[in-house]
């Protein structure tokens, strides 16, 4: 079914554009007065909804291919009953000629030509054979034995393609009439004796010394044939069989399942084919088969690998930077509250972002509600007065602007405006785990020239794939200081741990409470 709008000046010519378009068998489906203007002057307009089926698109695209230039004018002048009247004329001529090819192919009926026939058998059956190709129609004892006719008196008549003698013609007519009429006891004429059959008799051919008879020396060269094949296709590499996952790094095919289960979850190919080759070399077989031993060993192994910072808040001052939108300053408000709420701590807030709007603001309306001093750090030489000004403060906590550090004067503006070391320093890089790995590696690997000591993990609600957590801190050799798990303050905040690691990557917490619902 096709259905188009169409919108003119007048219902008469949208009704014309439909039948030009969908032809004369469209079905209206709406009309309305358009008065938001037609052409470049705004007039009012009617737009006419209408549709057809594709089997009449076809009629009538088949019908406009007979059309000559003229003729075409002319239909397209036509009241659309005269053009249906021509769309059928012209489907049912097309039709016709569809039918009459079919029945070319099946017009002469097939013909069995015996080669047990003497090559002297009469004219006249063969001429038989020829009008009549179920023998079976005319009994043989009703044909009489063909006369020789001397070659003088032969006339030629072209009977279906075939030349014969006016004589069998009238011996193949009178033959039929009598067949037909049921007077076979009539005829004086002897019958016909059937010729017996010629066996063929069987080649005989000589392989390979030994005679033997043309089939089994056919059938012998074929097995040859078919032998040479197979010997041929052995050492073609059978790609097509499916490999099982990691066969192709070579990892034994009970490990699989867990090769699999880590990609899926953003684990580093080459850390994991490294681990599975030595869980391979130091599990014993039988533990090898069992999915609990390999979990295990594989959990343990990741645990051993994982860095967590120690002492997340012992410094005075805590710098939170990295690319912009993964989370920093809602990080920095997680962290002051929880120092100011669980650990009873006296705390600072402090930003260095002057260029974007609404980020100083932002900060000073958490640090009014949590009743915290707030301050703006525009150059290197405010520190010293925040510093006699914040003295008794427990920890500062400083946030940066997000910048991806492409030129050089970014950098330098960062490293000119970090705070001083004295009273301890704590650099947090904060990177959202819906990053890609590359992406995430390209920009760190800039922060990582300046400097930072830990990582914060955002937006682990967001996701299920957490391979990244893992994937970064071993790339760079980082410790993870805590993770954000959602946007609440400051509940959705927790410090990171090596089980938490092992939980989010093999995805424990969320099976256990499958587990509970399905109880």
């Amino acid at each position: 079914m096709q259905v188009k709008k169409f919108e003119a000046k007048s219902m008469k010519e949208a009704l014309e554009m439909v039948k030009m378009s969908l032809g004369p068998e469209a079905i209206i489906l709406s009309a309305k007065d358009f008065r938001g203007g037609f052409g470049l002057k705004g007039e009012s307009s009617v737009q006419v909804t209408a549709a057809v089926t594709d089997e009449m698109i076809q009629k009538k695209n088949l019908a406009e291919q007979r059309l000559n230039e003229i003729n075409r004018e002319r239909y397209t002048k036509a009241p659309a009953a005269r053009q249906r009247q021509f769309i059928d004329q012209v489907v049912n001529q097309y039709q016709k000629e569809q039918e009459q090819k079919q029945k070319v192919f099946t017009r002469t009926p097939y013909i069995d030509i015996g080669d047990d026939h003497p090559a002297e058998s009469s004219a006249a059956l063969q001429a038989e054979q020829v009008r009549n190709p179920f023998p079976q129609a005319v009994p043989a004892s009703m044909i009489p034995a063909a006369q020789p006719v001397p070659q003088a008196t032969q006339q030629q008549v072209n009977v279906d393609g075939e030349e014969l003698s006016a004589s069998a013609q009238d011996r193949i007519k009178d033959a039929a009439q009598r067949a037909l009429s049921g007077a076979a006891g009539l005829f004086d004429e002897p019958e016909v004796q059937p010729q017996p059959q010629k066996v063929r008799k069987k080649a005989v051919v000589y392989d390979n010394g030994e005679k033997v008879t043309e089939e089994i020396s056919s059938l012998r060269n074929e097995i040859k044939r078919l032998k040479s094949l197979v010997k041929d296709f052995q050492p073609v590499p059978q790609n097509f069989v499916n490999m099982h996952p990691g066969a192709d790094e070579g990892i034994h095919y009970d490990l699989s399942f867990l090769y699999e289960k880590l990609i899926n979850a953003g684990i580093a190919k080459d850390f994991l084919v490294s681990a599975l080759k030595q869980a391979q070399d130091k599990l014993p077989p039988d533990q090898v088969k069992k999915k609990a031993f390999v979990n295990a060993w594989m959990a343990q192994h990741i645990m051993s690998h994982t860095r967590v910072a120690e002492g997340r808040t012992n410094n005075k001052y805590h710098v939170f930077m990295g690319p912009s939108g993964h989370g920093k300053t809602a990080s920095l408000v997680k962290l002051a509250s929880h120092m100011v709420i669980c650990e009873k701590k006296s705390v600072a807030i402090v930003t260095t972002d002057s260029q974007k709007v609404g980020a100083a603001e932002q900060l000073k309306i958490y640090a009014q509600i949590l009743n915290v001093p707030f301050a703006i750090i525009r150059r290197k030489s405010d520190w010293q007065v925040l510093e006699k000004k914040l003295a008794k403060v427990d920890h500062i906590l400083v946030d940066f602007p997000g910048m991806n550090l492409k030129s050089i004067s970014e950098t330098d503006f960062i490293r000119s405006i970090m705070p001083p070391k004295m009273g301890g320093r704590s650099v947090h890089y904060v990177q959202s785990v819906l990053a890609r790995d590359e992406d995430a590696y390209e920009i760190a690997s800039r922060y990582k020239m300046i400097g930072f000591d830990d990582v914060i993990f955002t937006n682990l609600d967001e996701t299920t794939h957490h391979g990244l957590i893992f994937n970064f801190q071993e790339k760079f050799d980082t410790p993870l200081h805590s993770f954000g798990i959602g946007s609440s303050i400051p509940e959705d905040i927790e410090p990171a741990t090596k089980e938490r690691i092992v939980d989010l990557i093999f995805k424990i917490t969320k099976f256990k409470k499958s587990e509970g619902a399905n109880d």
